[in-house]
């Protein structure tokens, strides 16, 4: 028999994928009768914190400092009822897994939603390091599962289990035509512009100042906006103004819905350097919008260039303006790239799917790999 309960342990501030990840998860138990299975472990206040309050699934929040929040894991896990598994995610997650696993002899897990040595490009010494200290917690983990099988190169000899990415985006009840009127408003643009969207935090690994640059090579019609916000604000805005584009680019902060923002754009872009399975590309593409992404894995794992979408090689912001200005002045083409999406890509990532695949996974790791350990 597996783990009676699982405990899902993330930071209260996460944004973005791994987020939309967590929140579809609690949903999808709570659909198919399987809440009491989770616990959902918040370490921190935040974005994911506030959108679980709306999930009828049992929570935890934990505040304080790194310390503080481990000894409450701790005393958690103590006073549950076992047999129980941990399921860390995230890095910071990863290290506090680890630390708390050992003092109680619980076994723990963890999702890898990113590349381990992309997640901390802003800073050179972070990158240098804290990849080294994540990948050490991993080593104690019992085994990892992972949203792209690529991951699973990182951890060799470690028991390893994909899981499907998933999209639920509730429908909105007005057309695209008037969240595309309403966003031009907002930009203080004419109608006939042409808007192309980023919702990502602003963070080196996302790249967007590639996006902004590729402005320079395209018609003064086509606009840049931008959902979200981050460390890389300030190179944003000093690249608009070295390349003569600032009044094309739109900042528009963290949006608590991002639905009427994809609805209002007329292409997605989404120029990373390293992406797990980008939940931003089934957003778009769910609401029809045709996806241009950067040649890498993850964004190769959901669009097929010239067939559920396009690519280009990553930072090279004259190819992207190409890609762009081929789908603005050939339309068919673009709306074809988005059906096939909708019809070829959507339906792998559903939401029963990803926890199909969760609960098969914590039953196969507790047999082949935690209980197997006791009996040696």
């Amino acid at each position: 028999m597996g783990p009676q309960r699982i405990f899902i342990l993330a930071a209260g501030n996460e944004r973005g994928g791994a987020a939309t990840h967590l929140v579809t998860l609690a949903r999808a138990a709570v659909a198919a009768g399987a809440a009491d299975r989770f616990v959902y472990l918040m370490a921190g206040e935040g974005p994911l914190a506030d959108r679980l309050q709306a999930v009828p699934i049992p929570a935890v929040r934990m505040t304080g400092g790194f310390m503080f929040v481990l000894r409450q894991i701790r005393a958690t896990l103590r006073r549950a009822a076992h047999p129980v598994l941990l399921h860390a995610h995230g890095p910071r997650m990863n290290v506090l897994a680890a630390l708390a696993a050992r003092g109680t002899g619980v076994p723990w897990t963890s999702t890898i939603h990113s590349d381990v040595y992309q997640d901390f490009l802003r800073k050179r010494w972070k990158s240098a390091v804290y990849p080294r200290l994540v990948l050490a917690a991993l080593r104690s983990a019992s085994g990892v599962f992972v949203v792209h099988p690529r991951f699973a190169s990182f951890f060799p000899g470690k028991w390893t289990c994909p899981v499907p990415h998933a999209l639920e985006v509730a429908p909105l009840p007005e057309p695209r035509q008037f969240h595309r009127q309403r966003l031009r408003a907002r930009l203080g643009v004419g109608e006939d512009a042409v808007v192309i969207g980023i919702a990502a935090r602003f963070d080196p690994v996302k790249d967007i100042v590639t996006a902004v640059r590729a402005l320079r090579h395209l018609s003064p019609a086509v606009h840049l906006a931008l959902a979200g916000d981050g460390p890389e604000r300030e190179a944003i805005l000093h690249t608009a103004a070295a390349c003569g584009v600032t009044d094309r680019v739109h900042l528009l902060g963290f949006l608590d819905d991002v639905r009427p923002f994809y609805a209002g754009i007329d292409l997605h872009v989404l120029p990373s350097r390293s992406e797990g399975v980008p939940s931003a590309l089934l957003e778009a593409g769910w609401f029809g919008v045709p996806n241009i992404g950067s040649d890498i894995p993850g964004v190769r794992y959901l669009v097929e260039d010239g067939v559920t979408g396009r690519c280009f090689p990553v930072g090279d912001d004259l190819a992207l303006a190409s890609v762009i200005d081929e789908l603005v002045r050939h339309p068919e083409e673009a709306r074809r790239l988005a059906e096939r999406f909708r019809a070829e890509v959507l339906p792998r990532f559903t939401p029963d799917s990803m926890l199909r695949a969760y609960l098969d996974g914590y039953e196969r790791l507790w047999r082949d790999v935690i209980r197997a350990g006791c009996r040696r």
